[in-house]
C-alpha cells in the first residue's frame, strides 16, 4: 500500500526541515504542518509552498491534531530543544508531557497508522508514545541511532577513502552519550573493519567518541540539529511507504531489556517487521546493558 498522507506534529526547524526533506523526494501527496503556534505554522507552509513547483507533492498545508490522527503516517517533532551543554534526559519531563498530551489528543488513532518519535530524548520518549498510544508497538518506534550511524560510516569512509555507503556498521543503543558502535560486526566488502591495517581499536573508539560529540559541536555552533535528523526522517517514510524492507537501526521496545533502544531491524510498510539480533561481542552486550540500565533509571517515579 502507497501512504499519501504525512503529518508532522511541530513546526519547529526539525519539522519545516522535515517536510522540505519529503518534498524533495516526491514522497507524499499530502503533507500536513501541526504546530500550537497557528501563525508561525502559516508562515512555514507559505514558504514551504513556494517549492511545490520543483516537487511532485500535491499539497502542504497546515492543519489540526483531528487531520493527523487521520494520517498515514505521523511524525512527532515537537518538544523543547536541546541547549547548549545540556544532555538529551535532562528534556525528560517536560516533553514526556509534550509527548503523552499528544498520543492523548490523537486519539481515537487511525489503527494502520505508523507514528514517528523524533522528540529527544527519543527512546525515552517512544517508550512513552508507546505506552500512551493504543498501537501495536510494531506501528511506534523512534528514529534512534540512525543518524548517529551514517555518521559513524561516513567517519570511517572518509578515514578509508570510500564511500558512506559501502561501510557496514551501527550505532546501537541508547541515542546518546552511552552508545556504542558494534565494531565487531562491522564490514566493508565482508571484510571485517578490525582486520583493516589503519583500524586498530584506539582508533576505532576515537570514531565512535568523534561520532557522538558531533551534535554537541554542532548545538554550539548553530543551536540546534535538523539537516541530518530530517534526511534520516523522509528516509524512514519513504521505506514505509514503498515497502524497502531496509534494514535500519532504529529505537524499538526490547523485551529482553523491557525498554526502547536502537537495534537493526526490517522496516516496511506495516512498521517494524523484525528485529535483528545482530552478533555482539562481550565488550559491546556490556555496552548495550550500560544504556538500558541508563534508560530505566529514568523511569523510577515516571
Amino acid at each position: 500500500m502507497i501512504h499519501t498522507k504525512i503529518a508532522i506534529i511541530g513546526a519547529g526547524a526539525v519539522g519545516t526541515t522535515t517536510a522540505y526533506s519529503l518534498m524533495l523526494r516526491n514522497l507524499a501527496a499530502e503533507i500536513i504542518l501541526v504546530d500550537r503556534d497557528e501563525t508561525r505554522c502559516e508562515g512555514e507552509i507559505l514558504d514551504l509552498s513556494d517549492a511545490l513547483s520543483f516537487s511532485k507533492a500535491s499539497q502542504i498545508k497546515r492543519g489540526t491534531i483531528e487531520d493527523a490522527k487521520k494520517s498515514d503516517i505521523i511524525v512527532i517533532c515537537a518538544g523543547a530543544r536541546q541547549k547548549p551543554g545540556q544532555k538529551r534526559e535532562e528534556l525528560l519531563e517536560i516533553n514526556k508531557k509534550i509527548i503523552t498530551l499528544i498520543i492523548h489528543d490523537l486519539k481515537p488513532i487511525n489503527p494502520n497508522a505508523i507514528i514517528i518519535v523524533v522528540t529527544n530524548p527519543v527512546d525515552l520518549m517512544t517508550y512513552y508514545a508507546q505506552k500512551a498510544s493504543d498501537l501495536p508497538k510494531t506501528r511506534v518506534f523512534g528514529t534512534g541511532t540512525f543518524l548517529d550511524t551514517q555518521r559513524i560510516r561516513r567517519i570511517v569512509a572518509q578515514a578509508l577513502q570510500i564511500a558512506d555507503q559501502s561501510v557496514h556498521a551501527y550505532a546501537l543503543g541508547e541515542h546518546g552519550d552511552t552508545q556504542f558502535a558494534a565494531w565487531s560486526s562491522a564490514t566493508v566488502a565482508g571484510k571485517p573493519l578490525t582486520k583493516f591495517p589503519d583500524l586498530n581499536k584506539t582508533v576505532l573508539d576515537q570514531f565512535l567518541q568523534t561520532a557522538r560529540a558531533k551534535v554537541y559541536e554542532i548545538i554550539k555552533c548553530k543551536g540546534a540539529t535538523f539537516f541530518g535528523i530530517a534526511a534520516c526522517i523522509s528516509a524512514i517514510c519513504e521505506n514505509i511507504i514503498f515497502d524497502r524492507k531496509y534494514v535500519l537501526p532504529l529505537s524499538v521496545y526490547l523485551e529482553d531489556f523491557e525498554i526502547c533502544m536502537s537495534m537493526p531491524v526490517v522496516l516496511g510498510v506495516n512498521g517494524i517487521e523484525k528485529i535483528i539480533q545482530i552478533p555482539l561481542d562481550q565488550e559491546e552486550q556490556k555496552a548495550l546493558q550500560t544504556s538500558a540500565n541508563k534508560l530505566k533509571s529514568f523511569l523510577v517515579g515516571n
